[in-house]
């Protein structure tokens, strides 16, 4: 058995080794058919992740038994000149938002009129504070925090704003006489904190 290129004649024994090396070119450049081991799926169940909601902290709950309720109040205010004038007022206190913040609504009567404030407080459990956000039917918004209750007094410390300017206010809530009743004092610092002016001060019963 013979091949002819051209005008040179090859036989079988001289084509045997190009056509075992084009063979074994061809075997080279062939992709491996051998299956690579498989990748072991992953569980879905371990892979997912959980979202929880959080729940609200336990302290809301445990301060709700001792807040939450019909308060009627009566005590002083200060007017623009210092003098006290006679107040009356009612606070109604409740769980809101699915039990994650203390509302408060305050309706305070005094010679100068109504004043209405909204108030909503919550427990910061990273802090280990409280925080609170009220607003009032004289454009006033305060915000600040509490270290909770100790030796039977709860202290706000609150920045606030308005229309006649900036501040600080401390609220302060003394539960200490139960006879005489929750008695709340609140005063306030339009010079960072150097001096400080009473603004009101009310015992408060449910």
């Amino acid at each position: 058995m013979s091949i002819v290129l051209g005008t040179q004649e090859m036989t079988m024994s001289k084509l045997t080794p190009i056509v075992l090396m084009a063979l074994s070119g061809l075997a080279t450049a062939e992709p491996q058919t051998k299956d690579k081991p498989a990748t072991p799926a992953k569980d879905a169940k371990t892979e997912a992740v959980k979202l929880e909601a959080p729940k609200p902290p336990a302290e809301i709950d445990a301060m709700s038994k001792t807040v939450v309720g019909n308060w009627k109040c009566t005590g002083t205010t200060t007017s623009m000149a210092g003098a006290a004038e006679q107040l009356t007022a009612k606070v109604t206190a409740k769980i809101d938002l699915d039990k994650w913040w203390i509302s408060d609504v305050v309706e305070a009567k005094s010679a100068r009129g109504l004043v209405k404030m909204v108030s909503y407080s919550t427990f910061d459990a990273a802090s280990k504070k409280w925080r609170r956000v009220s607003i009032d039917n004289m454009g006033n918004q305060y915000v600040g925090t509490s270290d909770g209750i100790k030796d039977g007094k709860l202290i706000w410390s609150l920045d606030f704003i308005g229309a006649n300017g900036a501040g600080q206010f401390k609220d302060t809530v003394d539960s200490t006489d139960a006879k005489a009743g929750v008695k709340f004092t609140g005063v306030m610092s339009v010079d960072k904190g150097k001096t400080w002016k009473p603004v009101y001060e009310m015992a408060c019963k449910k």
